[in-house]
């Protein structure tokens, strides 16, 4: 009987030993930096890499540092909010505010829900928010089977922690993901000869959670011919898709809006609303911009999505994604604050329901 036991367990130890020693390996590499989060400052090519998901950097960044810096204001969205920056949008709030990157990748509106629910779960206060909403994220979906845009297990729910590490160690199998997690070098290269990222790699504030390219800033405001060569602008996708064709926000997106607006109100939150433009993303339709100025208000919602001197302007882009250079996103939020406090658009749509 003690030999059949011994021999049962041994079995199973043979068994399971590969697994065991696949998952050692998978938290000992880190490749998507899961196990030890990215929450640090850096610089260059030691930054964080397009391969990691951003919105897990953000919760964990607000998880390590909060007890700190208490925060309480909020630069809600995707990638297109990180270049407007706190140093942008410090002169406009209370000296003592304490600000936070808190976007994601590809975010979508329910990511931002839910991170807003989180926040105020933890005992904060969103006394200021800036959220950036691409005409896109009315109509983009959440995606839960993707390790860069999955969302962090601690604003979609506790009990998804096992799927989040399931889908890591997933793909962690795949060689792809491997190859780029081991040698991010090499998927950077890929990304850049797609013209989706820049060639170089952004610095990090950690506490802020912001990403900067100050090199490239350096040199768009010396000798801007040097990074906008007529080589890049020639390669540059250019589609730009009529404001009035169709509209994104249905019921169940108007819904979420409310409910964004909802949490705001709760908050007492100072806030305002930016949709930037892009150079291959579809305008604002009229009756979007209707609607969602009927949720947060007139002075709340501030509409750059079809501006002639952005939109049709390549070299106003660090990417082909269209992520708006850091200097011009200053401008909107300039912008975007003198028509709050001194003459709102009148907009013939808008009116209050």
């Amino acid at each position: 009987m003690k030999d059949s036991m011994k021999k049962f367990v041994l079995r199973t130890l043979i068994a399971v030993l590969p697994i065991l020693l696949f998952i050692a390996l998978y938290a000992f590499v880190d490749p998507f930096h899961i196990v030890s989060p990215i929450t640090r400052d850096a610089n260059g090519r030691d930054s964080v890499m397009v391969g990691n998901n951003a919105g897990f950097a953000s919760v964990e960044t607000y998880l390590l540092n909060d007890y700190k810096y208490h925060y309480d204001s909020f630069i809600l969205g995707s990638s297109m909010s990180q270049n407007f920056k706190a140093s942008y949008w410090k002169p406009y709030l209370d000296s003592t505010a304490s600000i936070l990157h808190f976007d994601a990748s590809s975010e979508t509106l329910s990511g931002i829900i839910n991170k807003m629910r989180f926040l105020n779960k933890h005992s904060t206060t969103i006394k200021n928010a800036l959220i950036v909403i691409e005409t896109e994220m009315l109509g983009r979906q959440p995606v839960d089977d993707d390790i860069l845009f999955i969302q962090h297990p601690a604003t979609s729910g506790a009990g998804n922690w096992f799927k989040f590490h399931l889908l890591h160690l997933n793909a962690f199998r795949d060689i792809t993901q491997v190859k780029y997690a081991l040698f991010p070098e090499r998927y950077k290269a890929e990304m850049h000869q797609k013209k989706m990222i820049t060639n170089i790699a952004p610095n990090r504030i950690a506490h802020l959670n912001e990403m900067f390219y100050g090199e490239i800033d350096s040199i768009i405001s010396v000798c801007p011919d040097k990074y906008f060569t007529l080589k890049l602008l020639a390669e540059r996708k250019h589609v730009i898709l009529p404001s009035a064709a169709q509209y994104s926000i249905d019921e169940q997106v108007e819904l979420q809006l409310k409910q964004i607006k909802s949490i705001l109100d709760s908050n007492n939150t100072n806030y305002i609303i930016i949709i930037p433009p892009c150079n291959n993303r579809p305008q604002l339709s009229d009756q979007d911009l209707w609607v969602m100025k009927s949720i947060f208000g007139e002075d709340k919602v501030h509409n750059f999505s079809n501006h002639p001197d952005f939109v049709f302007n390549e070299r106003v882009y660090y990417d082909n994604l269209g992520h708006l250079i850091s200097a011009k996103c200053k401008i909107l939020l300039d912008s975007a604050y003198y028509e709050q406090q001194h003459h709102p658009i009148v907009n013939p749509y808008y009116k209050l329901h």
